[in-house]
């Protein structure tokens, strides 16, 4: 388990490490955002159903972490080294939640929502391991995974991720998983309403979308709508 979240730690410490100076850093000139609520984000789709485990290996629809609130959800896996893959998404989302826990308009609203693609390897033990080590606060971050890769293909297909998983000379994977980043941001009526990926992804953009999406639905909360 140590080795696994070390792993993940060090690439998320080398994306913070590039810095300006990394493949997908910005102008902070060129990416002025307007002011949260005036602008719309658009309906893209609707975020599908599936049933999944959660980190105490109960079966949970995916629904009941997609509707009620505004949710960022992205996929990743436990054993992801990629700087450019999911640390990106986990610095990003730690960071927000961070700024989120102080922000009235987000506080007991916003959800976060990790699912992983590699259901062989990120058992309910370690998501529990990974949801232990990101709990507290008011901005739940929920680790869900299917049962099996044949449970995660419906739905990732449903999402547009794409997926490869790496082998070697003699066929055999090794572990790695090839996949573009991608995060969604759901509203609390279950409607995607943006995609971001790694060129896209940053903390200061993700909340203000957030922001957007908290103005147009003053009632959302972040409790867990259903089972």
């Amino acid at each position: 388990m140590s080795a696994r979240r070390s792993i993940l730690r060090a690439a998320i410490a080398f994306v913070l490490a590039l810095g300006a100076t990394s493949a997908f850093a910005v102008d902070p000139a060129a990416t002025r955002l307007p002011a949260p609520g005036s602008y719309v984000l658009h309906s893209i789709q609707s975020a599908p159903e599936a049933s999944l485990l959660d980190a105490q290996g109960r079966r949970t629809s995916l629904s009941a972490y997609t509707r009620g609130a505004v949710t960022a959800l992205g996929f990743f896996y436990s054993r992801c080294a990629d700087p450019l893959g999911c640390p990106v998404a986990w610095s990003t989302f730690e960071e927000t939640r961070k700024q989120a826990e102080t922000d009235p308009l987000l506080k007991g609203r916003l959800r976060l929502v990790f699912v992983s693609l590699d259901p062989n390897r990120d058992t309910p033990s370690v998501l529990r391991l990974l949801e232990t080590q990101e709990r507290g606060g008011d901005v739940p971050w929920v680790f869900l995974a299917g049962a099996s890769e044949a449970e995660m293909t419906p739905l990732l297909a449903a999402m547009g991720q794409d997926i490869a998983y790496e082998t070697d000379r003699a066929g055999r994977r090794t572990g790695a998983i090839n996949h573009m980043l991608k995060v969604f941001l759901i509203d609390p009526e279950g409607r995607v309403r943006e995609i971001y990926s790694t060129a896209f992804l940053t903390t200061e953009g993700l909340l203000n979308d957030l922001r957007t999406l908290a103005m147009e639905f003053p009632d959302a909360s972040n409790a867990v709508t259903a089972k």
